[in-house]
Formats: structure tokens, C-alpha cells, sequence
């Protein structure tokens, strides 16, 4: 399975403090949906909007054990959906992306996230955060 990802997951370390797994990467656009942060959090959501594209990275070949990780990392708030999405090569490949339930679109807020602000205000506090949580599951 591919994974779409837009926001923290779109730093490898991240990923891998998450899933303790690096896996093979390329840079990606997601058509068709917009990236909003969530209120009150350093991290966004995706949903769909007509026109969009959002930026981000493909990971090729994310196992099922990485994947019950990133489930239960993303949360109650995202729910995992086919996409497809186009890599600086000009190459549609099949994902997933982890996008904001309708039910929960109203904790999003209308700004998009940035990941410089995030690297810069944010990282070292969510990777200390998130460091080893594959094995608290």
C-alpha cells in the first residue's frame, strides 16, 4: 500500500518515529482536496475541495503492520481513502491519504498549514512527543 501524506507524516522522521520502518519516497501532488489546519493544533487536515491541489509525499510499499500504526497515530478524526496522486515525474500512482471525516470538518480551521512554521515552532516538541509510540501498541 502507498500512503499520501501531507502533513507531519510528510517528514520521514516523523514516519518513522511512528512506524520504526523508513520507506522509499517522492515528492507528490494531491489533486482535488484542500489542507487546512486543525484549530487549536500544529497539525492539518485534507477534505475534499473542487480545484485543489495539496503538496506532499508519496511512501510506495507501507506494510500492514506500519499501517495499524499510522491508523491508530491519525486517529478518530481522519479516515484512510483511495487517492491518486501525481509525482514531480509527471507519474499517477494509486495511495491513500488519511482525510477529515465529514463529521469532523468543523475542527478545521480556514488556514493552511505550513510546514516551515511547523518545523520551526513544532518539530522537536511532536517528534519527543511520538518518539517509540509504535511501541505502546
Amino acid at each position: 500500500m502507498n500512503i499520501f501524506a501531507y502533513g507531519t507524516l510528510w517528514i520521514p522522521d516523523v514516519m518513522y518515529a511512528v512506524t520504526a520502518r523508513e520507506f522509499r519516497f517522492k515528492n507528490a501532488i494531491l489533486r482535488g482536496y484542500a489542507r487546512f489546519t486543525v484549530k487549536g493544533e500544529s497539525y492539518p487536515g485534507i477534505i475534499p475541495v473542487t480545484d485543489a491541489v495539496t503538496e506532499g509525499i508519496i511512501y510506495f510499499d507501507v506494510d500492514e503492520l506500519s499501517l495499524e500504526r499510522l491508523d491508530a497515530f491519525e486517529g478518530d478524526l481522519y479516515q484512510r481513502k483511495p487517492v491518486r496522486v501525481e509525482t514531480k515525474e509527471r507519474e499517477i500512482q494509486d495511495a491513500e491519504a488519511y482525510v477529515v471525516k465529514p463529521k469532523f470538518r468543523d475542527h478545521l480551521s480556514s488556514s493552511d498549514w505550513n510546514m516551515k512554521e511547523f518545523d520551526q515552532k513544532h518539530l522537536k516538541a511532536f517528534l519527543e512527543t511520538y518518539q517509540g509510540f509504535q511501541k505502546n501498541l
